[in-house]
């Protein structure tokens, strides 16, 4: 089992997102975990309707539970442009 699938699996995130990279710093006593939303379209936080991803915010990181000594982040990127409503 790799790393991502394992961290999937104890933190439940399910499709659309994947983890797809895991970064131990043992000298920071750290764990960064990160997330990408893989779907091509999301909901828009500002009404709900489907909309197209784009780039344009800064990644975004949570804490979470410490993993065993370390202090735990999970980093994400994703976002969702509205849709001009007529």
């Amino acid at each position: 089992m790799e790393l991502e699938e394992h961290y999937s699996q104890l933190l439940g995130i399910n499709s659309p997102w994947e983890i797809y990279d895991v970064e131990l710093k043992v000298d920071e006593s750290r764990l960064d975990i990160w997330i990408e939303y893989m779907d091509d379209k999301g909901a828009s936080p500002e009404c709900g309707a489907a909309c197209p991803r784009h780039d344009t915010r800064k990644e975004r990181t949570w804490r979470h539970l410490d993993t065993m000594q370390f202090a735990t982040y999970l980093v994400s990127i994703q976002k969702c442009q509205p849709i001009e409503l007529t």
